[in-house]
């Protein structure tokens, strides 16, 4: 596993991107992970901001997430006391009832959510792993898209930094045996 971090400066150098809350900068997207889960995650803004649709609880989520941690089990987000689980088991149920025929033991909730954040947020973690670990990451938008979907393996974040578990196993490999991004 490989594990990178990313603070506000290196948004800022790296992309020239201001981010004034780290945490909140993983729900950037529109990604059809959260949909499901508005309701649970209306819960963390104040009480002010409820009851104005799921879209505006996704753009006021940014300036109110204090933590994120995600695995393969759940993402636990926290905003102040309050906290949201967000289960794998309930993300299979609801995709098993909308695509019964599709297998869901794939289930990469850390990529997903990653997939959830901004391109800023992509860029410099793809510039992180080029620069420090001499990874070859494809420049393609949907390339880079899917090794983070699949090699994104743990996230944890908080107002000082976003720290990125990477696991190369997860990707395909060569007839060698060796990583692609190698």
């Amino acid at each position: 596993m490989i594990a990178i971090e990313i603070g506000r400066r290196d948004l800022d150098e790296l992309t020239k991107t201001k981010v004034k809350n780290l945490p909140g900068a993983l729900f950037s997207g529109a990604s059809p992970l959260l949909k499901p889960f508005m309701n649970k995650l209306e819960a963390l803004l104040p009480p002010e901001n409820r009851g104005r649709g799921n879209s505006y609880v996704l753009c006021a989520l940014h300036s109110h997430i204090d933590e994120v941690h995600a695995d393969e089990g759940q993402i636990v987000v926290r905003s102040g006391e309050k906290v949201v689980w967000i289960r794998r088991e309930e993300l299979a149920e609801l995709m098993d009832e909308r695509y019964p025929t599709t297998g869901h033991q794939r289930l990469n909730l850390p990529g997903l959510l990653f997939l959830q954040s901004g391109p800023a947020l992509q860029a410099a973690s793809a510039m992180i792993l080029r620069r420090e670990h001499r990874l070859r990451i494809p420049d393609g938008r949907r390339t880079m898209r899917y090794i983070f979907h699949m090699g994104v393996a743990r996230l944890d974040a908080d107002k000082e930094r976003i720290r990125i578990g990477f696991d190369l196993e997860r990707l395909p490999k060569r007839a060698d045996g060796s990583s692609t991004l190698e």
